[in-house]
């Protein structure tokens, strides 16, 4: 959280064939020329839809994950995307590239062209010819049209973009059908082929600009080396919605030797990594044995034991085991806990009453509620307490059925909202990337004894692009990571 995120069954015989006919007039003249790559695609939404699309995702994906606070990384990031999108088939988009506030390894692309990596991501480069090649393979999704395709498939099968999600909260619905469609982007997951494409392209791009494509088999070992110190059992974020055609890898390195070398740029892309957050950043809240802490906004509050926990730029959310109750913490727009509670209740299809209290010394108002929606009735608590600058909202609900099981539950983790004064908590610190010369030849083993880093050495070696025994010259340019970060 952080600071102020149709069809029937057909008669036999040539009637039958009838309904097929609108379909098949609709697939025909959704046909166009792929823009990247000459051949013919299934396109039922226009370039402005695409972009109007795009920039509602992006608003989402600004708003619920949110930026990484670093104005100067920013920037960096931008000119190298610009640069990139320029020299690609569709240079008049609104390109739009940004660093998020995630600490996973990962990176995807809006329709539209709006382009965003993790912060995660970044801290596991160690080249602009890295960063080159993923921002040049995510232009290559959109140039390709790749999502508008999907979207269009989708749209030709009469099914939404959220139609795979497994759940969706009811208290999302507050933010509006427009972010739901929106974030829907984001669960679009590429082909093997279309991931095959975006590798070219990416290639073109980045060549064109005299990168060395040397930069995309260095990226590629990353996420390698990354899945292989987990043992197997993870695979990045970025692999995961980008899935391997079979072999991605050889095919970089093809691609690399039949080209020429080019720009590198290594020491002048880690020094932007100096004093970048390393893994989750405490400062925005975090858990600790199933209770949340937030050390900026100075409060915390106790979830049930074994619930699914997840904390967000605008939201923290507990789901229970069986995934039949909710708790949602957010901020409220109104700036008391009374006028708060008054909106909340003034809903339709909601009934209760809401009724003034002091919560842990915290002015606040809360109510017991049921909630009529599509699926049935939803019931539950809601609390709403002045703290700080802000007006917060608890948020609890379960089917009507299970009500009596959760009531004891819902009602404590409300009540358990109060000032966080563990002083090792407020005072807690994110780790942080330091950007070190090796003043001899070393391995990295002999490295982390000579800059000590408080990430395990597996760690350490896949954000440097190094093997355990590999021997590293003298004057080489590495990371280590400082600062303790948030207590387990």
């Amino acid at each position: 959280m952080k600071n102020f995120r149709n069809s029937g069954a057909g008669r036999p015989g040539s009637m039958h064939t009838l309904p097929v006919l609108p379909l098949l007039a609709i697939a025909l003249g959704g046909c166009a020329t792929n823009p990247a790559t000459g051949g013919r695609m299934l396109s039922l939404v226009s370039e402005g839809q695409e972009i109007r699309m795009g920039q509602e995702g992006a608003a989402a994906v600004e708003s619920s994950i949110g930026l990484y606070p670093d104005d100067d990384l920013q920037s960096y990031v931008d000119s190298i995307g610009q640069l990139l999108a320029a020299a690609s088939e569709r240079p008049g988009l609104p390109w739009r590239f940004r660093v998020i506030e995630q600490p996973v390894v990962n990176a995807f692309a809006l329709p539209g062209g709006f382009i965003y990596v993790a912060r995660g991501i970044m801290t596991h480069f160690n080249s602009e010819a890295e960063l080159a090649s993923v921002l040049g393979h995510e232009i290559g999704h959109v140039t390709a049209r790749h999502s508008v395709e999907q979207i269009s498939r989708a749209q030709l099968a009469g099914i939404g973009l959220l139609a795979g999600a497994v759940f969706a909260p009811e208290a999302v619905s507050q933010f509006g059908g427009a972010l739901n469609t929106s974030l829907g982007l984001l669960f679009l997951k590429y082909g093997r082929d279309d991931e095959s494409q975006a590798d070219l392209l990416g290639h073109r791009y980045m060549t064109r600009l005299a990168y060395d494509p040397m930069g995309a088999v260095d990226m590629f070992e990353i996420l390698a080396r990354q899945r292989s110190s987990s043992g197997g059992s993870s695979v990045p974020e970025w692999a995961s919605t980008h899935p391997d055609p079979g072999n991605r890898l050889q095919a970089a390195r093809a691609r690399a030797a039949a080209a020429p070398g080019g720009l590198v740029r290594r020491e002048e892309y880690l020094r932007r990594l100096d004093g970048v957050v390393f893994g989750e950043n405490p400062r925005a809240g975090y858990f600790q044995n199933g209770n949340f802490l937030h050390p900026d906004l100075e409060f915390r509050i106790d979830f049930p034991g074994g619930w699914t926990t997840q904390n967000s730029a605008q939201s923290v959310l507990a789901v229970s085991p069986g995934k039949d109750a909710v708790i949602q913490l957010t901020l409220a727009e109104e700036q008391s806990a009374a006028a708060a509670a008054s909106s909340f209740f003034a809903q339709q299809g909601l009934s209760g009453r809401p009724a003034s209290r002091t919560l842990n010394g915290l002015r606040a108002s809360s109510g017991e509620f049921r909630a009529q929606t599509r699926d049935g009735v939803l019931r539950g608590h809601v609390t709403f307490v002045e703290y700080g600058e802000n007006t917060y909202s608890l948020l609890a609900y379960t089917p009507e059925a299970r009500f009596r099981s959760y009531d004891n539950t819902l009602q404590s983790t409300l009540s358990s909202f109060r000032r966080l004064t563990n002083s090792a908590a407020l005072n807690v610190q994110p780790k942080r990337v330091k950007v070190v010369r090796t003043d001899r030849r070393m391995t990295i083993t002999e490295f982390q004894r000579r800059f000590p880093s408080t990430i395990s050495l597996d760690r350490l070696a896949v954000m440097n692009g190094v093997d355990v025994g590999e021997s590293i010259p003298a004057g080489t340019t590495m990371k280590r990571v400082v600062g303790r970060g948030a207590p387990q």
